[in-house]
C-alpha cells in the first residue's frame, strides 16, 4: 500500500500523544528534586524509540506474524526463561534484564503483546483471509489454556501476580469472544479459585487482607492504599497544581511515578484531570474494539480486540488499586506510568491498531 499520512488513524494517535504528554508531566512532578531526573530522560528516550516501533508495526505485513506463530510462542517462553536465569532482582521480584547504563528490559511486558499475536492466530482458524474462526470445542479449549498456562506459571515464578492476571484475563476474553462455552470458563476459574491461596506468596496474601481492611496494617501493607486514597481525595475538583501536591512532593505514596502515578494525577490535576485521563483511555479502548468489529479478517479482528482488552485490564486494575476498589498489584497505567518497556510495547500495539485501520475499506460516495 502506498505511504500516506492520510491513512493513519489520527483519533488513536491523538489520544496517545495527549496521554504520553500527561505521563511525562506527571513523571516529572513525581521525580523532580531540583533537577531533571533520569526517569524523565529515560521515559522520553523510550517514547522516541516507541515511535520507531509504532511506524514499523504500522507498515509491516501482519501476515508475517500469522505465518510465524510458533516462533512467536518460543520467543515468548524464551523471554520469560531469560528472566529466571539472569534477571535483576528489585524489591524481591526478578522481572528485569539489565541492558547496561542503568537501562533495563522487562520481558513480561513484551510477552503480553506476543500473547495477543499468538492467540489471535489460533482463534482465527486456518485462514487469515475472510471471516472464519476455529470450531470452539472442549479439546481446543483445554489445549489453548494449557499453552497459556505455561507462560503464566513462568510469570508467577518471578513473582508477578499483576502480569499473570493480565494473561488470564486477556486469554479468557479472547477465547470467550471466539465462542467457547461459558460453562468451561466457570469450571476452570472455580478450580483456579481453589488453588490460588496455595500459590500466592505471603506478601500477596497480605495485600488481599489489607484491601479488605487497610487498618489491619496502616503503616505496613496497608500504607499504599491509605496514602493513595488521601492523595486522590485531597486533589478536589481542580487539583493542587503541577508539582504542588504534598503527598507527591513528600513521597508519602511509594512508587508514585510507576504503578501509583494516578495518585499524582488525582492530587495535582484533581477530579477534572483524572476524568480527562479516564476518558482518553476509554476512547482508545473503544476505538480498538470498533476496529475489531469493522475488520473483515478474523485475524485482524482478534488482534484489535485483544489489544483493546490489554489496554482495558491495565486501566481498570491500575485505577482500581490506586483508588482502593481493588487489591494492590503491579500493573502500569498505559502510556502514563514510568516504564520504558511498557511504553515501547504499547506504542507497538498502537502501530498494529493503526495498521488494521489503514487497511479498512474506505466508504465510497456516489457522485450525483
Amino acid at each position: 500500500m502506498r505511504f500516506s499520512w492520510q491513512n493513519f488513524d489520527w483519533s488513536l494517535i491523538s489520544c496517545v500523544l495527549i496521554l504520553v504528554a500527561l505521563g511525562l508531566c506527571n513523571i516529572t512532578s513525581a521525580t523532580y528534586h531540583g533537577e531533571i531526573s533520569m526517569e524523565i530522560v529515560r521515559q522520553a528516550g523510550s517514547f522516541v524509540l516507541g515511535i520507531l516501533f509504532f511506524l514499523f508495526f504500522s507498515f509491516i505485513d501482519l501476515k508475517f506474524f500469522f505465518r510465524n506463530v510458533n516462533l512467536l510462542y518460543v520467543i515468548l517462553l524464551a523471554l520469560l526463561v531469560m528472566v529466571i536465569l539472569g534477571g535483576v532482582t528489585v524489591n524481591g521480584a526478578k522481572r528485569w534484564i539489565s541492558l547496561g547504563g542503568g537501562w533495563q528490559f522487562q520481558p513480561s511486558e513484551a510477552a503480553k503483546l506476543i500473547l495477543v499475536l499468538w492467540l489471535s492466530r489460533y482463534l482465527a482458524g486456518s485462514s487469515d483471509g475472510r471471516y472464519g474462526c476455529l470450531e470452539p470445542n472442549f479439546r481446543r479449549f483445554c489445549l489453548l489454556y494449557f499453552m497459556l498456562g505455561i507462560p503464566t506459571l513462568l510469570i508467577m515464578k518471578q513473582p508477578d501476580l499483576g502480569t499473570a492476571i493480565v494473561f488470564a484475563f486477556v486469554g479468557t476474553a479472547m477465547m470467550w469472544v471466539a465462542g467457547f462455552d461459558w460453562r468451561w470458563f466457570a469450571w476452570l476459574f472455580g478450580m483456579g479459585a481453589i488453588a490460588l491461596p496455595h500459590v500466592l506468596h505471603e506478601y500477596q496474601r497480605q495485600r488481599i487482607m489489607v484491601f479488605l481492611n487497610p487498618e489491619l496494617d496502616p503503616t505496613g501493607a496497608g500504607w499504599n492504599i491509605i496514602q493513595a486514597k488521601i492523595a486522590i481525595g485531597s486533589g478536589g475538583f481542580w487539583g493542587k497544581g503541577w508539582m504542588q501536591g504534598p503527598q507527591n512532593r513528600l513521597n508519602f505514596v511509594p512508587e508514585h511515578h510507576t504503578d501509583f502515578i494516578f495518585t499524582v494525577i488525582g492530587e495535582e490535576m484533581g477530579w477534572i484531570g483524572a476524568c480527562c485521563v479516564i476518558v482518553l483511555l476509554a476512547c482508545l479502548i473503544a476505538r480498538a474494539w470498533q476496529l475489531a468489529s469493522r475488520s473483515v479478517s478474523a485475524y485482524d479482528s482478534f488482534l484489535a480486540f485483544g489489544i483493546g482488552v490489554l489496554f482495558f485490564i491495565h486501566t481498570f486494575v491500575n485505577i482500581g488499586m490506586t483508588s482502593g476498589i481493588l487489591p494492590v498489584v503491579g500493573i502500569p497505567l498505559p502510556f502514563i506510568s514510568f516504564g520504558g518497556t511498557s511504553l515501547i510495547v504499547n506504542m507497538a500495539a498502537l502501530g498494529i491498531l493503526n495498521n488494521i485501520a489503514r487497511r479498512l475499506p474506505r466508504p465510497q460516495f456516489a457522485v450525483i
